[in-house]
């Protein structure tokens, strides 16, 4: 049977006409990619989740094999959301970004990490820029080289690893102030936080 294709092998087919490799391309991606759209609150999301498939679907003649597909993928869709966000009020609020987690069940210990780390993604989404914000979890949550998420956000390398940087700096000083003020309001704003250890490991890469 052998290893399953890779990402850019199946594009390479469906360039070829093969319609069950893109069906299965869209089915590895939907998630990461519903997810990913999701961070800016858009009701239309699930819309320009498909609608960024339909554009692949029509555009794979440009799609080059050195590229990795999902960075191509993601591209396409944060252009499109970005041309829908033009056109329309933002909204204020957004829901909190879900991570995704990897492997089988996790320990009760890591149940309160997901926390700390779901609470960790809603501030940054209240203190960070669109940019930052895109970066970030692409790098984290995505695992995406700098050189891609430069692709994706439009930029170079450099400009890349300092905006992870800042946004790491700044995210982190914010979580400090929360646990400062929550340790002397007392515990209720405090338990709002994410632990100190979470903060650290988070904004250090």
């Amino acid at each position: 049977m052998g290893r399953p294709p890779t990402d850019e092998e199946l594009a390479q087919r469906a360039q070829g006409g093969c319609s069950a490799s893109f069906e299965e391309l869209v089915r590895r991606f939907q998630v990461p990619l519903l997810q990913f759209l999701r961070r800016w609150g858009d009701e239309d999301n699930e819309d320009i989740t498909q609608e960024t498939f339909v554009r692949a679907y029509q555009n794979l003649h440009r799609y080059r094999p050195a590229w990795r597909f999902g960075t191509w993928l993601f591209t396409i869709g944060r252009r499109l959301s970005m041309n829908r966000r033009r056109r329309k009020r933002p909204t204020a609020d957004s829901p909190a970004l879900e991570s995704v987690e990897a492997g089988g069940p996790q320990p009760a210990q890591l149940a309160a990490d997901k926390e700390n780390r779901l609470l960790l993604w809603n501030l940054a989404d209240e203190v960070l820029t669109e940019r930052q914000m895109t970066t970030m979890w692409l790098y984290y949550v995505y695992e995406m080289p700098i050189e891609e998420i430069a692709h994706v956000v439009g930029g170079r390398r450099g400009a890349v690893k300092t905006m992870l940087f800042r946004a790491r700096k700044k995210l982190f000083a914010v979580v400090q102030a929360r646990l400062s003020d929550g340790s002397a309001d007392g515990r209720a704003e405090a338990s709002e936080a994410p632990s100190s250890k979470t903060a650290v490991e988070f904004t250090n890469g």
